[in-house]
This record gives structure tokens, sequence and C-alpha cells, in this order.
């Protein structure tokens, strides 16, 4: 027996074998984890060339008397889990087709025929195991062939990779000779990585062989690198509905935005983070949540957050950081939090337009709009109480970040409310003036800062299918049929929608799918149709019954909002959270007085004394509403049934906390409408929890439109809400809006 070790050894396993070193044993390897890469090996010199296209390989073997090539392709392949290949070789004029198949994370198996054969036919296959960590691999290698003088099985070898530390690996191999194992070679040695650059090779019996790798991607590596600084931009919105930002732009949402931060404060290769905003257009629920991710980076790393106008919301955000820097021009506005409602009883009047309206709950107040001049003593109520729980929350929070005493920043608000960037220094609210090319002097980025987010090749040859937990994203007003988005963002008459029949597909094909272990819903809705909510309502039972189901509310999740969220296993809602509103209302217009202005006139036909009562043309008859508020009635004890049976409450509870009134999520929680509070990122750890999964992969849904598909018009439904609204039988859960600025 014969023993060598030198300094590497590289292992071209039939079965483990991917991107540009599977183009020398199975090409079916080309497909799998497909990231650019080049190889040389030094026998002969080959070259062999990866391209993420269809798993194509190009090669090239320098022999001593000739140059020679070979191509191969993977074009089909499932999820990395199943692929099927072949390569041409020149120097031999054949052909070698290859499968490799994954069945789970812990085995991976290769198989090779060459074709045409000599005589009969010849197969190599391979196994591979991880018997139970990650860092041992085991694998074997086979031979069969089949020829005039009968069949062969032959072991080719019996390898061993641990790896040690991150990038480097201890390699042995035993090859014995014709199935003796009392004779053979025995391979062994270190295989090391620089990050995108592998080494390895091989000696033994006289032979010398080696690989060196350079991969787009790098390999895990025993050299981190120094630390980075780097820079985030907010700005903008940032939609609960994944979307793509640009004709061809990546896909951008706010689960993106906190995933990222997410990954910057685990990130060992991270030391300081500048989080620059330029036009903070996030939801203040959404802010609170960011707030969050800033305050966990502040604890790891240094951070600062630099702007040239700090709102409300921005200097709310901006106190999780180290450092508060604003330009010199700038300025900081706080002057407080408003509610403004708009009234239009006078508008109608004046065109001959008559309101007939019914709602059940004394807060439920989206028709005051049209019947009233001012608010009432019951919306006066509920906001002022809804305010007063965000400002505890907004306040607080800046003040124990900023070292101040709450009272002091309330007083501040009072007296100044706008501070030049020098007052804000000497009131504590910022730390420094500064321009931003200053500020990243400051924290020590070089350059522009890019983002730095790595991904890395895993340890393991083999893909680990980790269990999903889907996030579906709901946001928009509720309406019957397909959602759909316009390009008119304003309240009411633009923006997305929620459909119901797009949701419940959703929803039942999320209820078959065996590889998603629990779903989270993210809702960002006022409320909308009753009909709609109620068949979204179902469907999300149907699921709990198949998986846990998390709502995660995000700064709205009122009336139709709320209704759909009851019946999941867990509700989550950040404090500043717009919830409740546990109520309906419906209307209708008579707009006779206006046709008569115009000179329009009507007659009218019927069968039935009131098939004409939601017309517009006569108010209704004494008899007609009260069979309409008897009709509300029962959609309102409907909604009562539907909260009061999944969160244990009776229904005489669920309509003292409804009536239409709406409540902050710091104030939900205590009454039982929310089980916690937390963001995104908590309600998906909720769910893994729930599902008793630790290790899963998080799908965000809808996946949005691509710029081709746009283009086509595939949102054949993209109506204004508010025309879709009207299409209902004069049923809804109040759209509850409720908007703050910066």
């Amino acid at each position: 027996m014969l023993l060598l070790i030198l300094v590497s050894y590289v292992n071209l396993s039939i079965a483990t074998s991917e991107r540009s070193r599977a183009l020398y044993s199975n090409p079916a390897g080309l497909s799998i984890r497909s990231y650019p890469e080049i190889s040389v090996r030094t026998e002969d010199y080959w070259v062999s060339m990866n391209i993420p296209f269809l798993g194509f390989a190009g090669g090239i073997r320098f022999m001593s008397d000739s140059m020679e090539f070979m191509t191969g392709v993977s074009p089909l392949h499932y999820k990395d889990k199943f692929s099927l290949g072949y390569m041409y070789s020149s120097w031999d004029d054949k052909y070698t087709l290859g499968a490799m198949l994954r069945p789970h994370k812990w085995t991976s198996m290769g198989f090779t025929t060459i074709i045409p054969s000599s005589e009969g036919y010849d197969f190599n296959f391979g196994i591979s195991i991880i018997p139970g960590w990650d860092r041992l691999v085991l694998t074997s290698d086979f031979f069969i062939d089949r020829g005039s003088d009968g069949t062969r099985y032959l072991i080719q070898s019996l390898n061993g990779a641990l790896e040690i530390v991150e990038g480097i690996k201890l390699n042995i191999a035993f090859m014995p000779l014709n199935n003796d194992f009392r004779n053979g070679k025995i391979y062994g040695g270190i295989e090391f990585s620089l990050g995108n650059f592998l080494f390895g090779g091989y000696r033994g019996d006289g032979d010398i062989e080696g690989i060196i790798t350079a991969s787009v991607v790098p390999y895990p590596s025993l050299f981190k690198g120094k630390n980075r600084a780097v820079v985030v931009e907010i700005e903008g919105k940032y939609p609960e509905v994944p979307d793509v930002k640009g004709f061809f732009g990546k896909e951008h949402s706010f689960y993106n935005l906190l995933n990222l931060l997410d990954f910057i404060k685990k990130s060992k290769k991270i030391d300081s983070v500048i989080v620059y905003i330029k036009n903070n257009s996030l939801g203040l629920a959404q802010t609170e949540e960011v707030r969050k991710q800033l305050l966990g980076i502040a604890k790891e790393k240094f951070l600062v957050v630099h702007s040239d106008y700090l709102g409300f919301k921005d200097l709310y955000l901006a106190s999780a950081a180290d450092i508060i820097s604003i330009s010199p021009p700038g300025m900081i506005y706080f002057p407080g939090l408003y509610l403004s409602k708009i009234y239009i009883k006078g508008t109608l009047e004046k065109l001959g337009i008559e309101a007939e309206v019914g709602n059940v709950g004394k807060y439920k107040t989206a028709v005051d709009m049209f019947t009233r001049e001012k608010m009432s003593q019951y919306d006066r109520e509920q906001i002022e109480k809804f305010l007063d729980d965000l400002i505890d929350v907004v306040v607080g929070e800046i003040a124990d970040s900023r070292g101040i005493d709450g009272s002091k920043i309330k007083s501040l608000v009072d007296s100044l409310g706008c501070f030049t960037p020098f007052e804000a220094v000497k009131e504590g609210l910022i730390d420094t003036i500064a321009y931003f090319d200053e500020v990243k002097v400051l924290a020590g980025v070089k350059g522009e800062g890019k983002i730095w987010r790595g991904k890395s090749v895993p340890r393991e040859f083999l893909l680990s299918d980790p269990p999903k937990i889907a996030v579906l994203a709901l946001e928009g007003s509720i309406i019957v049929g397909e959602s759909s988005s316009s390009p008119f963002d304003i309240p009411l008459f633009g923006g997305s929608t929620i459909g119901s029949e797009s949701v419940v597909r959703e929803l039942r094909r999320l209820r078959k799918d065996k590889s998603v272990k629990a779903v989270v819903i993210r809702i960002n809705s006022g409320g909308g149709s009753a009909i709609a909510s109620d068949l979204i309502y179902r469907e999300v039972l149907r699921l709990k019954d198949k998986k846990p189901v998390v709502i995660s509310m995000g700064s709205m999740a009122a009336s139709g909002g709320y209704y759909i969220s009851a019946p999941a296993n867990k509700i989550l809602a950040d404090r500043t959270t717009l919830t409740g509103s546990i109520g309906v209302w419906g209307s209708k217009f008579v707009t006779e007085g206006l046709y008569n202005k115009l000179g329009i006139t009507h007659d009218i036909v019927k069968w039935g004394k009131h098939a004409d009562a939601f017309g517009g043309h006569r108010p209704f008859s004494h008899y007609e509403k009260k069979m309409f508020d008897k009709m509300l009635k029962h959609i309102y004890d409907q909604f009562l049934e539907a909260v009061a049976a999944p969160r244990g409450l009776t229904v005489g509870k669920v309509d003292s906390l409804g009536m239409g009134r709406i409540w902050s999520g710091l104030s939900a929680k205590e009454i039982s409408l929310v089980d916690e509070y937390g963001g995104l990122l908590d309600a998906i750890k909720v769910a893994g929890d729930e599902a008793g999964v630790q290790n899963y992969k998080v799908v965000l849904l809808p996946k949005p439109l691509k710029f081709l598909e746009r283009l086509l018009g595939v949102q054949e439904n993209a109506y204004l809400p508010v025309l879709k609204l009207i299409q209902e039988p004069y049923l809804y859960f109040e759209p509850a809006r409720l908007d703050f600025g910066r």
C-alpha cells in the first residue's frame, strides 16, 4: 500500500462536482448553483468556464501535441434537486451524458455514461452523504461496464472531506486496485479558499494534479477581510406588496428593506453604518419597525443617521442612532400631530344631492363627511385617544434614546416646533451639523459607500431544502374581484386594491402547498367591501386548519382589514398601528336635485313597490330606510361573531370594543384585539415557532409583475378603487385613513 500526503487534494466526484468543475466529471452539475466560474486543471492544462445560462460551460485542453476543446450544457434542472446534462469532447469524439439527483439535504447521487461506447455499455455512479454534520462529507464512486467478458463492478474511490475551519478542508481518498482493498492508493492533503479563489490538487504514485477555481461568488474563506462601512438610503415609499422599482429594476418592498437592515445587523464584516434619510414616506408603523432594526444595529455597530430635513417620523427614526447629523441649511420640524377630516355636506346641498346613509356604531364616522359639518363628540374622542397613544410611543422613545425628559420634548414642541440645526443641537435633539460627505468621513466610508450584501457558496456541496414560510402582503382597499393597482396614489381614488378573488386563489394555493409550513399575512388596509372581506375571512379559516396563520398589521389594519385578521392563530401589531374600527356603513346618494338643476328629469316604470329603492332619483321611504338599517345590523352582527369566536371573546365584549371605534396597536393589545406587539420580522419568527421550524426560507407574495407583463397589460383589472367599490351593494367596512405627513 502506498501512502503519500501532500499540500492539497481535490475530489472531482460524479456526485458532488458543480459549475466549472462539473465539466471534468458530470455535466449535470453545470446547472447546480450555477454561479459564473473559471477553473484551470493542471493535467494537460484544462481550462473550463461556467456561464449561468442553461448551465452552459466550455473548456479547452492543451495536450502535449494538440489543443482540444470540450463543451457541456445542462438544460434541464429542477430547483437544484435534479438535473440532466451532456458534454462533448473533441479528442475522443464522444458525448458524456450525466444526471444528478439530490432527494434531500443529506444525499447526492450522480450518474454518467459515454456514447458511443467501445462495446457493450459502461457507466459511472457516485453517491455522497453528509452523516449528520455539514462539515463532514463522505463520497464513493463506482464504475460498471459490460463487455464480451461479462459485467464488472469496480469501486473507484472512497473519499472523506472534513472542513476543520471555514475555508480549510482536510481531504483523504482511498482508491482500491480492482476491488482489492489490500492494495490501492491513498491520497490526502488540504484544500483552502481565499474567498473568490479556491485551490486544490493531489499527488500519488507519481501523478500530480491540481485545480485553481476563480468564482464570482466567494467560497467560505479563512480570510474574512476588513470590516466595512456601508450607506443605507431611505427614500420614498416601500410598498407592502412587492413591486419592481423602475422598468428593469430589482424587487422593491418593505420586507426587502427590513431584510437588508437585518442582514447588516448580523454581518460581522460591517462595523459602521450611515442611514441617509432622503425622503421618508414610510407609514408611522413602518417607521416604528425600521427604527427597531436600527436599534439592533446600534447595539453592535457605529450608527449615524443623516438627513437634510427631519420631520416628525424622521426624528423618531433617527433617534435610534449613536449620532444624528443634519445639513447646515436643514431644519427640524416637529410641531406635533394633527388629523384633518373633510366634510362635504354643504357641497352636496349646493349641488342638489342628498346623502342617504346608515351605519352601526356611534364611532363609525366615515358617513359623517356626507351628513355633518364638523366632528361628532365620539369621533373627536376616539381620535384624541389615538393621537395620545402615538405621542406616548414616539415622544417616549425619542426621550429615552436622546436622554431627554419626555415633558421637556412636549414643551419644546409647543414653544418652538420648528428648530434650526443650531437650536436642535442645543436642545439635544441632534448631535452635529455637517454635510453628507463629511459624515461619511466620520463613519469611515470610502468613496460612494455602496451597500455590501455578500452571498457565499454554501460550505457543503449539497443543497439544503428548508421549509418555507410564506409572507402574503395585502395592501389597499378591499374589493370583490381581482387585486389591482392604480398609477394615481390618491386616497380612495387611487393606489392598490385587495381583490377577494386574487387573495382567495393565493390562500388556496398556500393551503395545498406542503412545502409551506406557515403563512404570515401582512395587512395594510383600512377596509372596503363587506362581501370581499368575508370571502377572504373564510379562506383564512380554511388555511388555519392546515397550518399556522400569523397576521402582521402594518400602518393600518382597520374595519375590513381587521375582519380578515381575526381568524388567525396570532395577531401582531406595532404600537402605532391603526386598527379596530369594527363596524359597518352603507349609503346611497339622491341626485335628483342635481339633475333638475341640469334640466334632466326622470320617469319610472317599475314592477314591485320597492324596486327603485336604491335609485338615485328619490330618497328611501320610512319602511325602506328601516329595512336598510336592518341589513346593516345583520352585517354588523356577523362582524361581531367573526371576531368573537376566533379571539375567544363574547359577542357583547366585541360590541363594547367595536361600534366603529379605532384603536392604536398600543391599546389594542390591552383590550385583546391583538396578541403581541411586533413587526413583520417578529411575525415571521412567531410563524416559525408556531410551525415548529427554526431553519426556513421566506417566500414573499404576491410576485411582482415584470416589465413585459406590465407592458402587455396583464393587470387588466387595474380600476380605480372607488370605481370598484361603487359596484358593491352599498355595504362597506369603513376605509379608515390617517395621514401624518413627515
